[in-house]
């Protein structure tokens, strides 16, 4: 029970960040009306909330996988460690960023600062933590092209229902120009960060690990297939202006969401129930 419970935290967890740091990521570089900007604070408020309850209710979830003692060598295990470390930089990091609601210049630059602060986390959180100094950063790395992404996907969801056509055809080019470095950041580290998890140990590719993974990499494949149809479907129609693209592209942009929301499902699953590290007999 514990265990399932854990990998609930994990997607909660996962979606919180993604979403607090994303929407600060995207709209720093969409840079879309005031609106638009406004809407995103929502978005960052919310994630930022989210984060610090799925941390803090994760801490204790791993207290009581620990025994449920709430004595000085369960705490210093929970909160004196490499969980420890990923939980200060979750929660310090989110609590900063439901301090800075501005929309000067100042306010921003400190959001991005702040973002960055929990994004730092994964140095110290999932398979990648306390390995070689490059698999810490490779996560990093395909955290924050992820939350651009889900950041970018909260943005452009709304931008569809609310700003002008041609505000939106702006907003969309811009994207799709960014978006390919984008992917392929987050397509290069996760891909490297795999390989180096797998190679390093004896894992076999029937492990549970390979095959849970191999899932999250259809559910991505199919995300990433969705996005090349609006890519070259409809960002082409809102260019000429049509007025039917938008609730197209809205309804695209849930489609996309709910594999992202099954894609963070399968990884929190991942992080929980198996590990690269472990050798299984086959």
């Amino acid at each position: 029970m514990l265990n399932v419970l854990a990998a609930i935290t994990e997607a909660l967890l996962f979606a919180g960040i993604l979403s607090c740091t994303g929407v600060v990521f995207a709209e720093a570089t969409l840079r879309g009306s005031p609106e638009l900007s406004r809407f995103s604070l929502q978005v960052m408020r919310r994630g930022a909330l989210l984060t610090i309850a799925a941390a803090l209710t994760g801490a204790l979830i791993l207290v009581l996988r620990l025994g449920g003692r709430f004595d000085s060598v369960t705490l210093a295990a929970v909160f004196l460690s490499i969980s420890g470390a990923a939980l200060s930089l979750q929660l310090g990091g989110s609590l900063l960023l439901l301090t800075t609601v501005g929309e000067d210049r100042f306010a921003c630059s400190m959001r991005l600062i702040n973002a960055m602060v929990v994004t730092l986390s994964f140095l110290f959180h999932g398979h990648a933590a306390g390995g070689e100094s490059f698999e810490p950063a490779l996560a990093v790395i395909h955290l924050g092209a992820a939350a651009w992404w889900v950041g970018s996907r909260w943005l452009l969801h709304y931008a569809c229902s609310r700003e002008r056509l041609a505000d939106l055809a702006t907003l969309v080019l811009r994207f799709s120009t960014l978006a390919v470095r984008m992917v392929g950041m987050l397509l290069m580290a996760g891909v490297l960060l795999a390989m180096l998890l797998i190679s390093s140990t004896a894992t076999p590719l029937t492990s549970p690990y390979v095959q849970i993974l191999a899932l999250k990499i259809g559910l991505v494949a199919v995300t990433l297939g969705l996005a090349m149809y609006n890519k070259f479907r409809l960002t082409p129609r809102l260019a000429r202006h049509d007025a039917a693209a938008a609730p197209a592209l809205r309804a695209m942009i849930r489609n996309e969401m709910i594999f992202i929301a099954g894609v963070l499902t399968v990884t929190a699953i991942l992080t929980t129930y198996t590990t690269p590290f472990v050798e299984y007999e086959v």
